[in-house]
């Protein structure tokens, strides 16, 4: 039975077993999620090719790979696919990212996992799913062709610019969500039950369930205006401030209007703005009026003069923040968002801590992100392989390592 014994017992998921052969963003951040809680992962990192976004050159890998252990395995090769097997058998969970179908045909159908370990929650995360027309399943995808399929990039199309995906990485980070959500239901249900589950998600419906306003198409074939269009209420969007920099406003509700309408120089109560007005339409006279009444008092301000100007009128307002504004912001600090530590190349990486924050059994970050390979020989010892056998497993390129930390950060120039 594997077990990590230098992983600090914290969180609400200490004792949970996760293994996850998942690379990019999509499977990795579910599972860091469960990491953060105190979950004892395993990363499958591909044996023949390291995991690609250590080819970005980014710390975020220090991110997203943090809090677990790594063996870096040749699965589809009857000793690698033996090695997965014998881990699943002491697992609570098992994320994988391929294409749909991937896993059954190498004979590690869902079935085969559950004669190992009845109690198995298995997560597929694929572009376009397990089931349903095999010339989709089949389908290649990213975050951006998750995006393009499922109609979000469409949603946040603007007049002015082709196309093009949200990001960083939306698609990704949302189906992570929507996994991390998912195996904490199985989890609960498995419990209860004794009974294994299995999670088909496809990032395609995920960016469709995330749509607010795509059930009007649906329901009357109606198209709500595209998020990158110009808001179609006054006083809703980003302005232009003195200095370039851009303020975000959200002036909707009889309090903030009543308020806001005389402080733009406008007659709160009359014909135009009549008293406990909730929205002012834009292509209104009166909304361009508003407009233009709002541009003309930020032209004579900086945005961080007119974000404490407005605050301290109780509106909803906030400064275009860079990341810059984000280090130095006073909250962020004071609400330790930002944690840091040493990577196993000597660099200190700086970035999102855990949230969110428990108050009873907080999160803690206790390793940094392992470089390829680097868990070999622990794990495969603790699933019964001898010294002898490891050599060989190398020999036979079934596992393999990145001895010299070419991909950590720092990188190798």
């Amino acid at each position: 039975m594997w077990k990590n014994n230098n992983l600090p017992e914290f969180g609400t998921l200490s004792g949970v077993k996760v293994v996850h052969a998942t690379q990019s963003t999509a499977g990795p951040f579910g599972v860091q999620m469960l990491a953060d809680y105190g979950a004892d992962v395993i990363w499958l990192e591909n044996a023949m090719a390291p995991d690609i976004v250590r080819f970005s050159r980014s710390y975020a890998i220090e991110s997203e790979r943090k809090n677990q252990r790594n063996l870096a395995l040749n699965i589809p090769t009857p000793e690698g696919k033996e090695i997965l097997l014998k881990l699943l058998k002491d697992a609570d969970v098992f994320v994988e990212t391929s294409k749909g179908g991937q896993y059954a045909k190498w004979g590690l159908s869902d079935e085969t996992l559950w004669e190992i370990n009845p109690k198995l929650i298995i997560v597929h995360i694929s572009g376009f799913g397990q089931t349903g027309l095999p010339e989709y399943v089949s389908r290649a995808s990213f975050d951006p062709i998750a995006q393009a399929f499922s109609g979000y990039t469409f949603a946040n199309a603007n007049p002015t610019t082709a196309p093009y995906a949200v990001g960083p990485y939306t698609a990704d980070f949302v189906t992570a969500l929507f996994s991390a959500m998912s195996i904490m239901a199985a989890l609960y249900k498995v419990r209860q039950t004794g009974i294994g589950e299995s999670i088909d998600l496809a990032q395609y419906e995920v960016m469709m369930r995330s749509q607010q306003y795509i059930a009007d198409w649906f329901s009357d074939h109606r198209y709500v205006e595209q998020a990158g269009h110009p808001s179609a209420y006054a006083g809703c969007g980003v302005f232009a401030c003195k200095d370039g920099e851009y303020i975000q406003l959200f002036l909707i509700g009889p309090a903030v209007l009543r308020k806001a309408i005389p402080l733009f120089g406008l007659e709160y109560g009359s014909q135009d703005y009549p008293e406990n007005v909730s929205l002012i339409y834009a292509k209104t006279d009166a909304g361009k009026r508003f407009n233009e009444a709002i541009k003309a008092y930020l032209s004579q301000k900086t945005a961080f003069e007119a974000q404490a100007e407005l605050l301290g009128d109780g509106f909803p307002v906030c400064k275009i923040y860079n990341y810059e504004d984000l280090e130095n912001d006073p909250h962020v600090k004071a609400r330790e968002v930002i944690s840091e530590w040493q990577t196993f190349k000597g660099a200190t990486a700086r970035a999102v801590g855990i949230v969110p924050k428990f108050k009873n059994y907080p999160g803690q970050i206790w390793r940094a992100a392992p470089y390829q390979g680097m868990d070999n020989e622990e794990v495969l010892r603790e699933i019964g392989y001898t010294a002898e056998e490891i050599e060989d497993l190398y020999q036979n390129k079934i596992i393999g390592k990145d001895a010299k930390m070419k991909f950590c950060v720092p990188f190798d120039k």
